[in-house]
């Protein structure tokens, strides 16, 4: 108690406690009769007794000592309340079909209440005798619950039928009698402690953990069934009985029987299989420390009873400032709620928050949870990604969304991408349809809505995920309305998200892929707003300092992108209108939709992004800050290339999602394929495995690599100089090839690994700066600039014509001689090739010794299209040229699903007959002997 009390003085607590005090000073309701007047008054009681133990009461600094006349009437009120408590319970069910046992929920929590009532005022002196009306009234309370709940009708039970939350109230309040009134005796079966342990005990432990309509798994984080709403609700009546369960026996197995069973059960507050449902719940909990809405469950509901468990790593900080306009925005809130008053438990607790933590990425292949997080802050960026099956869905029953494969999305204290949340069990399908989640529809439908007894069908699975410094990536497949789904979403850098579909069937379908954001066009700063940029393939919401922008795109890049008003939940039973971005695919049997999901802070410097799509492929890439970054998602597994010419060097890779980032000076950042072989830049491959891998491999710092594999391969990696070590767990061998300068690595395993490379030598000059630009004759300038030079004899400026080329010396440049002074040179390419070409200076010392500075590229001269095609539109016949007379041209005519419809070769001129195709967007690429690409156009055909 002496813990309880000082806690008090916690802000915070100090808080939540001066309410408590303030709502028994009057008198509670008199109303006995009704579900809300019954719940009312037990929670009076309840909370006054709690006051009466403590003996405290608020003064506006730190508590005083209650005064004797003020403890005297609360604890008469209580034990007025506790000797007049409604001991009435409804039936199971009636010959009119309805379920009185759902009122139940309500007598659970209310004989709860009062058995807690009863047990603070034993524990604050009172004897026995004084509360034997008390007790003989909450033992018939008691007797009247078990009774109905084994009571059979038409053959059925409650017990036998009900396995979800319903009976976990149920059981956790007979358990809690159990222990509460240990001392009771009677010769009413129904009445006895051990009776109602037996029955507690027994279906706690068969719901949760072992009956084939389980609601979670015993083995794994399997979740809640139910969703993380209802696991709560569950869980309030549980973890009081749980607590009490634990100051009442020690930690050991023992026999409880209920009918014809008896098991050996552990005691829950110490059994390490709910650890696993508390592990769940902590592991999906936004930034913020609210539970994402997911399946049946409210969208600003936190969980702060999990101070029960005893244990301060489920207690989390809340920072629920960013929650405006909404009642749930404080600890009192979340601790109050309309369905029970937690905070005599919570400060019975006298458990701190632990400080926020979570890894960056977070698998739970049980429960169907994947979430990326960029720290453990508030304002963090959060993501989930929800891909659930097994019997975590097929138990879910009539708690169940239409929402495999959905995601949801937070970041600088707001949720950006919405899940809609829950109104009310009677208005569930209002929000709970596939049209209110983030997932693509397939003609209009997605996967279907639970209903009682059914949960939704759409089973999905999380498939193969990794996590490194720069990229971290998971993914999700599903099924629904004929069609199958893979999403696969990229975490680059921590800053944004590239989200990959894969859709697929085997007949043409309209796709639409949704993103429920947090506004509405039009609507007022208080909501969000939303504005549209849908010719750029653009949308940005911002709500209250945050800001999400959605660039998004389709294979062949034509997408239909429109807007309409949908509804989220923002509180019990009130709606709240918010835009919904919708692109859409039409007469498809299988397309690519692909996302750039930015989150920012309003008003802060965001990058652009553009759709880069071709026949083929999904297309986009993104500028602005410290990197150039493409990215192409393609159904197939060819060898593909990035159109947006924003790199010096064409990118070309035959994942289904590939990833390439540069940075700032053009050199390699970062690169990414899922289900890939090769990746080039131009002709020289980057990176070569000998089986399909998911892979990263990435820069983490000037002297260190990092990278990720899915499964036994090897791999053949671009390295300018040799390692000094390579680990990693699953890393059979390496080797490195100096003269081509390339990293061998075998691999047995899926693993994390890492190139580490020697540290460089002081140098004896500092480059601080290294440039090549191309002027408008064609010759290429060249300037540098070093921070200091020490015994250096000057610069040799060295040429590379392709990649893999020996390096030419274009001439000499002495150097300033300033030891400690920043100097400036400048050179000039006059024999420049027109193509790309690549520079380097070579540094030579008065010793002889000589340093290489990076390599910077300069892209080919600006020359007119090399592939034309004429008449546009045509109809009947269309005309090709290529630029160069004597090269041998391989040109294909592809539709807009990507299909080749017409194929040739030719030297610099052709015909096509295009009388027999159909009207539409066309596609033609060239490519020279060896497969290289040598152009692209867009053709339009007209009937």
């Amino acid at each position: 108690m002496a813990q309880v009390r000082e806690s008090l003085g916690i802000p915070g607590n100090q808080a939540l406690y001066a309410g408590l005090y303030a709502d028994v000073q009057g008198r509670p309701t008199s109303d006995n009769t009704s579900a809300n007047g019954r719940r009312a008054r037990a929670a009076f009681a309840k909370n006054a007794a709690f006051v009466v133990l403590l003996g405290q009461q608020p003064t506006g600094t730190a508590p005083a000592p209650l005064a004797a006349g003020q403890r005297a009437s609360l604890l008469a009120t209580t034990r007025a309340l506790l000797e007049s408590s409604n001991t009435d319970v409804e039936v199971f069910a009636t010959r009119m079909g309805t379920t009185p046992y759902t009122e139940w929920q309500w007598r659970s929590k209310e004989l709860i209440d009062y058995l807690i009532a009863y047990d603070l005022l034993r524990g604050a002196g009172e004897t026995p005798a004084s509360l034997a009306a008390s007790q003989a009234r909450l033992q018939v309370f008691a007797g009247n619950l078990y009774r109905q709940a084994t009571t059979p009708f038409m053959g059925f039970t409650f017990f036998g039928t009900i396995k979800n939350n319903h009976t976990l109230m149920t059981a956790a309040a007979l358990g809690m009698a159990a222990v509460v009134l240990s001392e009771a005796s009677s010769s009413d079966n129904t009445q006895q402690p051990a009776t109602w342990a037996g029955a507690g005990l027994y279906h706690i432990d068969n719901v949760l953990w072992r009956d084939a309509q389980r609601q979670s798994d015993s083995t794994q984080v399997a979740g809640y069934a139910e969703g993380p709403y209802y696991c709560k609700y569950a869980l309030l009546n549980c973890l009081p009985f749980f607590r009490a369960l634990g100051n009442f026996l020690p930690d050991a197995r023992q026999t409880y029987t209920f009918g014809t069973s008896t098991r050996s059960i552990q005691n829950p507050y110490f059994d390490p299989k709910y650890a696993r449902l508390y592990d769940w719940l902590t592991a999906i909990m936004l930034p913020d420390g609210r539970l994402p809405a997911l399946e049946d469950s409210y969208v600003d509901m936190a969980m702060p009873e999990l101070a029960l468990t005893g244990q301060a790593r489920y207690v989390r900080p809340l920072a629920l400032s960013g929650l405006t306009g909404s009642p749930m925005n404080s600890l009192t809130a979340q601790l109050r709620d309309a369905t029970v008053d937690m905070r005599a438990a919570y400060l019975a607790a006298a458990l701190p928050p632990a400080p926020a933590s979570g890894p960056a990425l977070t698998v739970l292949p049980g429960s169907g949870n994947l979430v990326f997080r960029s720290g453990s802050d508030s304002a963090a960026t959060y993501l989930h990604l929800y891909g659930r099956g097994g019997l975590a869905q097929a138990n879910a029953g009539g708690h169940s969304q239409g929402d495999a494969g959905s995601f949801l999305l937070y970041a600088h204290g707001q949720l950006l991408a919405l899940d809609p949340g829950y109104l009310s069990y009677a208005r569930r399908a209002e929000v709970g349809q596939a049209t209110n989640h983030n997932l693509v529809l397939v003609d209009g439908a997605g996967p279907a809505i639970g209903t009682p007894g059914a949960a939704s069908p759409a089973q999905s699975t999380l498939g193969y995920a990794l996590q490194t410094p720069q990229l971290t990536y998971g993914e999700v497949q599903t099924a629904y309305q004929g069609a199958s789904l893979g999403r696969k979403a990229l975490f680059v850098r921590n800053a944004y998200f590239l989200l990959a579909d894969d859709v697929r069937a085997a007949a043409p379908h309209t796709y639409t892929w949704q993103l429920h954001g947090a506004g509405l066009a039009g609507g007022p700063a208080s909501t969000g707003t939303f504005a549209d940029s849908l010719a750029q393939h653009e949308g940005t919401w911002q709500k209250s300092g945050a800001s999400l922008l959605a660039h998004v795109t389709a294979t062949g890049g034509a997408p239909t992108y429109t807007s309409a008003t949908n509804v989220h939940e923002t509180t019990y039973n009130t709606a709240e209108n918010h835009t919904t971005l919708l692109v859409q695919q039409r007469g498809r049997a299988q397309t690519q939709f692909l996302a750039a999901l930015y989150p920012y802070a309003t008003g802060a410097r965001r990058p652009r992004f553009r759709t880069t799509s071709g026949a083929a492929t999904a297309a986009l890439a993104g500028t602005g800050g410290a990197y150039i970054d493409v990215a192409f998602a393609q159904a197939d597994t060819l060898l593909q290339a990035d159109a947006s010419g924003l790199l010096p060097q064409v990118v070309r890779a035959d994942g289904q999602l590939n990833f390439y980032s540069a940075d700032s000076t053009g050199q390699f950042a970062q690169l990414f394929m899922a289900q890939g072989t090769a990746l080039y830049l131009d002709t020289t491959a980057l990176v070569r495995a000998t089986r399909r891998t998911t892979l990263s491999w990435q820069k983490s710092s000037p002297t260190r690599f990092e990278g990720s594999v899915s499964g036994a391969t090897s791999l053949v990696l671009a390295l300018a100089s040799a390692p000094a070590s390579v680990a990693g767990p699953g890393l059979a061998s390496s080797r490195y090839d100096a003269a081509r300068q390339q990293l061998h690595l075998s691999f047995g395993q899926a693993t994390a690994f890492a190139v580490q490379l020697a540290a460089p030598a002081p140098l004896p000059v500092v480059l601080t700066a290294f440039t090549a630009r191309r002027r408008a004759g064609g010759a290429v300038a060249l300037a540098w600039q070093t921070a200091s030079e020490q015994a250096s004899r000057g610069f040799a400026v060295q040429r590379q014509r392709q990649p893999g080329a020996a390096f030419e010396t274009l001439g000499f440049v002495p150097s300033q001689g300033r030891p400690q002074q920043p100097a400036s040179y400048a050179f000039q390419d006059n024999a420049a090739p027109s193509a790309l070409t690549y520079y380097r200076l070579q540094q030579l010392d008065a010793d002889g010794a000589q340093t290489y500075s990076p390599m910077v590229a300069v892209a080919a001269a600006p020359t007119a299209a090399t592939l034309l095609a004429w008449p546009q539109p045509a109809q009947r016949r269309l005309w090709v040229q290529f630029a160069d007379p004597q090269a041998v041209v391989s040109l294909r005519l592809l539709d807009a699903t990507g299909r080749v419809v017409s194929q040739t070769h030719f030297q610099q001129q052709t015909e096509l007959d295009v009388r027999a195709l159909g009207p539409g967007l066309y596609y033609l690429q060239a490519q020279d002997g060896a497969g290289q690409p040598l152009g692209s156009q867009k053709v339009l055909l007209v009937p």
